[in-house]
Protein backbone atom coordinates (compact mmCIF):
# COMPACT_ATOMS: atom_id res chain seq x y z
CA UNK A 1 0.00 0.00 0.00
CA UNK A 2 1.15 3.76 -0.84
CA UNK A 3 0.67 5.96 1.79
CA UNK A 4 -0.08 9.70 1.27
CA UNK A 5 2.75 12.09 2.24
CA UNK A 6 1.64 14.52 5.20
CA UNK A 7 4.87 15.88 6.27
CA UNK A 8 7.59 14.66 8.67
CA UNK A 9 5.63 13.72 11.06
CA UNK A 10 3.96 11.59 9.42
CA UNK A 11 7.05 9.40 8.49
CA UNK A 12 7.52 5.84 9.64
CA UNK A 13 10.39 4.79 12.18
CA UNK A 14 12.88 3.38 9.87
CA UNK A 15 13.24 -0.53 10.04
CA UNK A 16 17.25 -1.31 9.29
CA UNK A 17 18.19 -4.62 7.43
CA UNK A 18 20.53 -6.71 9.53
CA UNK A 19 24.08 -6.87 9.41
CA UNK A 20 25.32 -10.07 10.19
CA UNK A 21 28.99 -9.77 9.07
CA UNK A 22 31.14 -8.26 6.76
CA UNK A 23 34.54 -9.06 5.09
CA UNK A 24 37.15 -7.07 3.11
CA UNK A 25 38.06 -7.77 -0.85
CA UNK A 26 40.17 -5.48 -1.38
CA UNK A 27 41.70 -2.52 0.64
CA UNK A 28 44.14 0.57 -0.79
CA UNK A 29 43.92 4.90 0.77
CA UNK A 30 41.51 5.21 -1.97
CA UNK A 31 38.86 2.63 -1.96
CA UNK A 32 37.86 -0.22 0.10
CA UNK A 33 35.63 -3.55 -1.20
CA UNK A 34 33.80 -5.33 1.33
CA UNK A 35 31.22 -8.41 1.03
CA UNK A 36 28.74 -7.37 3.42
CA UNK A 37 25.85 -10.51 5.14
CA UNK A 38 23.21 -8.77 4.86
CA UNK A 39 19.46 -9.41 5.64
CA UNK A 40 16.38 -7.41 4.51
CA UNK A 41 13.48 -6.70 6.08
CA UNK A 42 11.13 -9.48 4.93
CA UNK A 43 13.47 -10.38 2.70
CA UNK A 44 16.19 -13.28 1.87
CA UNK A 45 19.88 -13.09 3.71
CA UNK A 46 22.75 -12.70 0.84
CA UNK A 47 26.20 -11.00 0.15
CA UNK A 48 25.82 -7.35 -0.34
CA UNK A 49 29.42 -5.63 -2.35
CA UNK A 50 29.79 -2.41 -0.74
CA UNK A 51 32.49 0.21 -2.29
CA UNK A 52 33.66 1.86 0.90
CA UNK A 53 35.50 5.56 0.52
CA UNK A 54 37.74 5.97 3.46
CA UNK A 55 37.36 10.23 3.16
CA UNK A 56 34.29 12.53 2.40
CA UNK A 57 34.09 15.05 -0.66
CA UNK A 58 33.61 18.57 -1.19
CA UNK A 59 32.02 20.13 -4.45
CA UNK A 60 32.02 23.77 -4.89
CA UNK A 61 29.95 26.31 -6.80
CA UNK A 62 31.85 29.38 -7.07
CA UNK A 63 29.61 32.28 -8.65
CA UNK A 64 31.34 35.49 -9.84
CA UNK A 65 28.91 37.78 -10.10
CA UNK A 66 29.25 39.32 -13.39
CA UNK A 67 30.90 36.12 -15.09
CA UNK A 68 28.88 33.34 -13.67
CA UNK A 69 29.22 30.02 -12.58
CA UNK A 70 32.87 28.57 -12.34
CA UNK A 71 32.87 25.37 -13.99
CA UNK A 72 35.56 22.60 -15.27
CA UNK A 73 35.39 21.00 -19.17
CA UNK A 74 36.49 17.63 -18.86
CA UNK A 75 36.37 13.63 -20.03
CA UNK A 76 35.93 11.03 -17.72
CA UNK A 77 37.56 7.82 -18.71
CA UNK A 78 35.59 5.47 -16.24
CA UNK A 79 32.14 6.50 -18.07
CA UNK A 80 33.71 7.97 -21.30
CA UNK A 81 31.50 11.03 -20.83
CA UNK A 82 32.57 14.37 -21.14
CA UNK A 83 30.85 17.31 -19.65
CA UNK A 84 31.00 20.18 -17.35
CA UNK A 85 31.68 19.93 -13.36
CA UNK A 86 32.21 21.78 -10.19
CA UNK A 87 35.73 22.03 -8.79
CA UNK A 88 35.55 18.68 -6.51
CA UNK A 89 37.99 16.53 -4.30
CA UNK A 90 38.53 14.68 -1.06
CA UNK A 91 38.10 16.10 2.38
CA UNK A 92 42.26 15.62 4.18
CA UNK A 93 41.30 14.22 7.93
CA UNK A 94 41.39 17.01 10.20
CA UNK A 95 40.71 19.74 7.56
CA UNK A 96 36.68 21.30 7.53
CA UNK A 97 34.55 21.30 4.80
CA UNK A 98 34.79 25.39 4.17
CA UNK A 99 39.24 24.53 3.99
CA UNK A 100 38.81 21.86 2.15
CA UNK A 101 36.54 23.76 -0.46
CA UNK A 102 39.19 27.05 -0.78
CA UNK A 103 42.34 24.05 -1.35
CA UNK A 104 39.93 22.24 -3.84
CA UNK A 105 38.98 25.86 -5.92
CA UNK A 106 42.75 26.82 -5.57
CA UNK A 107 44.23 23.57 -6.75
CA UNK A 108 42.02 23.07 -9.72
CA UNK A 109 41.53 26.35 -10.75
CA UNK A 110 43.88 28.86 -9.58
CA UNK A 111 41.23 31.34 -8.30
CA UNK A 112 40.80 32.11 -4.42
CA UNK A 113 37.10 32.32 -3.34
CA UNK A 114 35.56 33.90 -0.25
CA UNK A 115 32.40 33.80 1.70
CA UNK A 116 32.41 29.69 1.30
CA UNK A 117 29.09 28.28 2.87
CA UNK A 118 27.71 24.50 3.11
CA UNK A 119 24.86 24.23 1.93
CA UNK A 120 23.89 20.07 1.41
CA UNK A 121 25.56 16.98 2.47
CA UNK A 122 24.26 13.89 0.46
CA UNK A 123 25.45 10.45 -0.48
CA UNK A 124 26.68 9.92 -3.68
CA UNK A 125 24.95 6.54 -4.28
CA UNK A 126 24.01 4.86 -1.24
CA UNK A 127 22.91 1.44 -3.01
CA UNK A 128 26.66 0.87 -3.57
CA UNK A 129 29.20 3.02 -1.53
CA UNK A 130 29.45 5.36 1.34
CA UNK A 131 30.49 7.89 -0.25
CA UNK A 132 29.48 11.31 1.02
CA UNK A 133 29.59 14.67 -0.90
CA UNK A 134 29.47 18.21 1.13
CA UNK A 135 28.43 20.88 -0.97
CA UNK A 136 29.13 25.12 -0.65
CA UNK A 137 28.38 28.01 -2.32
CA UNK A 138 31.58 30.63 -2.48
CA UNK A 139 32.30 33.90 -4.20
CA UNK A 140 35.17 33.85 -6.93
CA UNK A 141 37.85 36.59 -5.12
CA UNK A 142 40.44 36.62 -7.39
CA UNK A 143 42.52 34.27 -9.42
CA UNK A 144 46.19 34.00 -7.94
CA UNK A 145 48.01 31.90 -10.06
CA UNK A 146 47.40 28.86 -12.97
CA UNK A 147 46.08 26.19 -11.37
CA UNK A 148 48.18 23.15 -9.64
CA UNK A 149 46.12 20.03 -11.05
CA UNK A 150 46.02 21.54 -14.64
CA UNK A 151 45.04 17.94 -15.70
CA UNK A 152 41.66 18.05 -13.56
CA UNK A 153 40.15 19.73 -16.73
CA UNK A 154 40.68 20.43 -20.31
CA UNK A 155 39.23 23.91 -20.28
CA UNK A 156 38.32 26.15 -17.26
CA UNK A 157 34.68 27.78 -18.44
CA UNK A 158 32.48 30.96 -16.62
CA UNK A 159 29.14 29.73 -17.27
CA UNK A 160 25.96 32.66 -16.95
CA UNK A 161 23.46 30.79 -14.36
CA UNK A 162 20.56 31.06 -17.72
CA UNK A 163 22.44 28.54 -19.38
CA UNK A 164 22.88 25.74 -16.19
CA UNK A 165 19.33 25.08 -17.11
CA UNK A 166 20.57 24.38 -20.61
CA UNK A 167 23.40 22.40 -19.91
CA UNK A 168 21.94 19.87 -17.31
CA UNK A 169 19.10 19.08 -20.05
CA UNK A 170 21.15 18.65 -22.12
CA UNK A 171 22.93 15.98 -20.89
CA UNK A 172 25.88 18.19 -20.54
CA UNK A 173 26.21 17.84 -16.82
CA UNK A 174 26.77 13.64 -16.26
CA UNK A 175 27.97 13.61 -13.28
CA UNK A 176 25.18 13.69 -10.21
CA UNK A 177 27.58 15.70 -7.83
CA UNK A 178 27.77 18.70 -10.10
CA UNK A 179 24.55 18.30 -11.03
CA UNK A 180 23.12 18.53 -7.55
CA UNK A 181 24.92 21.25 -6.59
CA UNK A 182 24.25 23.29 -9.56
CA UNK A 183 20.41 22.37 -9.11
CA UNK A 184 20.20 22.85 -5.73
CA UNK A 185 22.13 26.26 -6.05
CA UNK A 186 19.91 27.04 -8.80
CA UNK A 187 16.83 26.24 -6.85
CA UNK A 188 17.34 27.69 -3.35
CA UNK A 189 18.20 31.50 -3.79
CA UNK A 190 21.78 30.74 -3.60
CA UNK A 191 22.27 31.82 -8.03
CA UNK A 192 18.57 32.81 -8.37
CA UNK A 193 15.74 31.03 -9.80
CA UNK A 194 15.96 30.45 -13.26
CA UNK A 195 13.61 29.12 -15.63
CA UNK A 196 14.10 26.28 -18.24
Amino acid sequence: MIRQYNGLADLLEPRPWTVHGRRQLYDSRWVSLELVDVEPIGGDRYEHHVVIIPYEAVCVVVHHPERGVLLLYRHRFITDTAGFELPAGGIAQGESVVDAAAREVLEETGWAITAPKAFMRANASDGVSNQKFNFVYAVAEKEVGKPVDQYESQQLYWVPKEELPSLIKNGLVPGCSAMSGLLYALNFGYLGSVGT
